[in-house]
């Protein structure tokens, strides 16, 4: 991202800052292997870097750290001493590094070591309890890796809460990021989160990737969009195969790609314009209803789509004009970009750059919306459907 130097979130060991990672609550299934097969903890171990020696070892060093008085086994009053040396953030119930929540901690995790409830957690119970969890470590953090590089990226993160139903603001993201680092080596200290992360995740490399995508179909298209700008404006009936070959014997091949140069040019602006307002007015119109930005629901979408083109529209269409009006140009020799808007503005004042544009929108809108909507519904499909896939994996 511009103007940050984004560190990412890479894979630790469970005990990598400390036996407290290993003490959170009870595996759940989910998750998706590496190559889409099912996650081993042969893939935990290599993602890890270490030998199977070096796991043995950092896993009864763990061990080691709750058992201080070395019994061989750890108990209800072990666990709590445990977590209150280790200054646990985070409990269950109660505030944080309160008595009431080490003890329910220590409870809530006897219960998930302690197989056959004796009160008691031997190394090798402490050992399965180890492998569950970071097995399922492996596959949250597979899942939130849509990029599979290796390494969690803020707004992967933040994409991530948020479709498990958590808002998360930039501050509290930083925060979560920077305590991170503090607890791992590798990371750095100097994580930064840019500004406005929740409402512009990734805004760079979807304008670039939306310019280059609308650069390639407006061209592809050109041919098309000439031909029907030119039977729009003759007033005469006339065939497509009249209309192909007219434009063929007034500038050859390249006559079908007149105007092409200014529909490359707006699309950027027209992008970005278009789906920032839209992001906006979803912001704006579930702030009025007092819920959640992705609940939007399809009348939202439909509103929020229809204005944002409209709003596009209105801001890119002199472009569009001086386009078109390129495109039908009938006076011998074509003039320049320059030379037909200032001929325009002379001859027509400024005015003239709008000339259309009502009907235009009258298009635009109704366009827009279904554009967005289906759009973002069928995004939210394909989320919903691929974490479901990866998790059952």
């Amino acid at each position: 991202m511009s103007g940050a130097a984004v560190q990412a979130v890479e894979p630790r060991p469970a005990a990598a800052a400390g036996p407290a990672a290993a003490a959170s609550q009870p595996a759940a299934g989910g998750g998706g292997g590496a190559a889409g097969q099912a996650a081993t903890m042969e893939h935990v171990r290599l993602a890890l870097r270490e030998t199977e020696a070096e796991r043995e070892a950092r896993i009864r060093a763990v061990f080691a750290s709750f058992d201080a008085a070395g019994r061989g086994h750890l108990d209800h009053a072990q666990i709590v001493a445990g977590l209150a040396a280790l200054r646990v953030p985070a409990v269950p119930e109660g505030d944080a590094g309160s008595g009431a929540g080490l003890e329910d901690y220590a409870r809530a995790l006897l219960r998930a070591c302690d197989r056959d409830r004796d009160g008691r957690v031997g190394y090798d119970d402490f050992r399965r309890y180890m492998d569950d969890k970071e097995l399922e470590l492996y596959r949250i953090f597979q899942a939130i890796d849509v990029e599979h590089n290796g390494c969690i990226l803020p707004e992967e993160l933040w994409h991530a809460l948020v479709k498990a139903g958590i808002e998360i603001g930039d501050e509290e993201l930083a925060r979560f990021v920077e305590h991170v680092d503090k607890d791992n080596d590798d990371i750095g200290e100097q994580a930064a989160i840019p500004e406005g992360i929740s409402k512009h995740v990734s805004a760079s490399k979807y304008l670039t990737a939306g310019g280059i995508a609308g650069a390639a179909s407006r061209t592809a298209t050109a041919p098309l969009d000439r031909l029907k700008v030119n039977m729009q404006v003759q007033t005469n009936r006339t065939t497509v195969a009249h209309a192909v070959k007219g434009i063929w014997r007034e500038g050859g091949l390249l006559g079908f790609f007149r105007g092409n140069g200014l529909n490359v040019v707006k699309v950027a602006p027209e992008s970005a314009i278009r789906f920032y307002t839209y992001e906006m007015l979803k912001e704006y119109i579930m702030k009025s209803k007092g819920e959640n930005k992705s609940d939007i629901g399809t009348s939202g979408r439909l509103i929020a789509g229809g204005l944002a083109g409209a709003v596009a529209q209105t801001a890119i269409y002199p472009i569009d004009l001086v386009k078109t009006r390129l495109q039908t140009y009938e006076g011998g020799r074509i003039p320049s970009l320059g030379a037909l808007s200032r001929d325009i503005w002379i001859r027509e004042g400024p005015r003239a750059f709008y000339r259309g544009l009502v009907p235009s929108l009258l298009g635009m809108v109704p366009y827009a919306g279904i554009d967005l909507t289906v759009y973002e519904t069928l995004k939210e499909m394909s989320k919903t459907y691929v974490l479901k896939d990866s998790g059952s994996s």
